[in-house]
């Protein structure tokens, strides 16, 4: 088995592992930059921004053979993280909480997006219930569900907010978000099949609720007027079926533009039917992440990459940056202690898992003030409608950025002209890892749909 690195030789190491793109202009006394604990020396993603560049009939004929007849999620997101040797997707979300954080001009977008949408695979849709998370003290939760419903609004659609789990007693509650917004919330009730809140009779129900603790019962008959389907809720869904399909995706995508699909794509494995109580299982594990980091290394030797292979053991059906385990060596895994059982273990809700996926690390080499930043993609459909940085100042290259500490901040490329919180990252030279970016989150896209198809 592998044997362990020290954090500090992890952390001198981590910039030779990659260059970054991007070197913006300063931006409220800090700047968009590589990693600031050493340049490195490789640069693949340059040469892939080239090739995108070149061979953008060839993409976009791409996307429209496989998008041809196939019914794609109301929306998603995407976090991307960039090493410079490579980018690729971490993580798709198909329930995604953070419209609050797009800034005017993308939420513009996501409302011409979700009109064509609508008009195009729920053509007859007037009135849609959003069905919300109960997260009545997450004020950053509330804000985004009262921007789904602006957005909504802006694309012609009416709208409401439900709720249908047991955790609020009362009929319905408004919660004041200050500035003057307030949002309503009411619980979800069914009259004759048809979802309503309270007078409002709901055509459909756009769901912005994850299903961790499954299927409320208020729905049950209802599932076919929900998006997306309940059938990709974590009650059910697993992570490593969605890589699986990114996977295949990216090979073919790979293969059109003649490019390496590693350069694209996380290597990763599942490990099923585990008990951590049990050595056997916690041994099997550990095998995995061996696995992973042995391709991983290979790669790296081809490449000429200095720097540690890493990986992520995450709960198969983890959500909200749960269940999850940054690990050097199959030795982290073996050398577990109880609170690092308890850890991978945690879930939303509490639901206990025995499935893990084993996940490539991508070190991020974009920094903004020596901080660590990684993009995160919105999507309607098979469109990108914008973004913006996840920022943490008290995590490092390696770690996943989706923690305790994180903060956002404008990803976008054209003039900002609002008022916006937290940082503004200068625009003038990120071009090439938000186009990247995207293409990524569209082949993510395509994976989804395939999964959606499948149900």
């Amino acid at each position: 088995m592998h044997g362990g690195i020290g954090r500090a030789n992890v952390l001198r190491l981590a910039g030779r592992a990659a260059a970054g793109l991007l070197r913006a202009s300063p931006a409220r006394a800090g700047d968009l930059s590589q990693n600031p604990q050493d340049p490195g020396k490789l640069n693949v993603l340059h040469q892939i921004a080239e090739n995108f560049l070149k061979n953008r009939d060839k993409i976009e004929a791409f996307f429209a053979e496989k998008t041809k007849g196939l019914v794609p999620p109301l929306y998603l997101s995407c976090d991307i993280r960039n090493s410079g040797h490579k980018i690729g997707v971490v993580d798709t979300n198909l329930f995604p909480a953070g419209f609050n954080n797009l800034c005017n001009s993308y939420s513009r977008l996501t409302g011409f997006a979700l009109k064509a949408y609508f008009e195009t695979y729920l053509p007859e849709v007037r009135n849609v219930l959003v069905l919300a998370e109960e997260h009545t003290r997450n004020r950053f939760y509330l804000e985004n569900v009262l921007r789904l419903l602006g957005l909504l609004e802006e694309a012609g659609i009416q709208a409401r907010a439900v709720y249908a789990g047991e955790e609020i007693a009362e009929p319905s509650f408004e919660a004041d978000l200050g500035q003057g917004k307030v949002l309503r919330m009411e619980r979800l009730q069914v009259r004759e099949g048809r979802p309503y809140a309270g007078d409002f009779a709901g055509d459909w129900i756009l769901s912005n609720n994850d299903f961790s603790q499954g299927l409320p019962q208020a729905l049950a008959g209802l599932e076919a007027r929900i998006s997306p389907p309940p059938g990709l809720g974590w009650h059910k869904r697993r992570k490593s079926g969605h890589f699986w399909r990114l996977q295949e995706v990216i090979q073919e995508f790979a293969a059109r533009l003649e490019i390496d699909p590693w350069l694209l794509n996380c290597e990763f494995t599942t490990v099923d039917e585990v008990d951590l109580g049990e050595e056997s299982g916690v041994r099997r594990l550990a095998e995995g992440v061996d696995r992973v980091l042995e391709k991983v290394e290979a790669r790296y030797r081809r490449y000429g990459i200095e720097g540690p292979a890493y990986a992520f053991v995450k709960n198969n059906a983890g959500t909200y940056g749960m269940g999850l385990m940054e690990v050097m060596s199959s030795r982290d895994i073996l050398n577990m202690n109880r609170r690092d059982r308890n850890k991978l273990l945690s879930a939303k809700g509490g639901k206990k898992g025995d499935s893990f996926l084993v996940q490539e690390g991508i070190p991020t080499a974009d920094f903004y003030s020596g901080y660590p930043i990684e993009p995160v993609i919105y999507m309607v459909g098979f469109q990108v409608v914008g973004g913006f940085f996840r920022m943490n100042a008290q995590r490092d290259a390696f770690a996943s950025l989706n923690a305790r500490g994180m903060e956002f901040a404008c990803l976008c490329l054209h003039k900002l002209d609002e008022p916006h919180e937290g940082a503004f990252l200068n625009c003038a030279e990120k071009g090439n890892l938000v186009s990247l970016a995207s293409v990524m989150a569209r082949i993510a896209a395509l994976a989804a749909a395939e999964e959606m198809r499948e149900l």
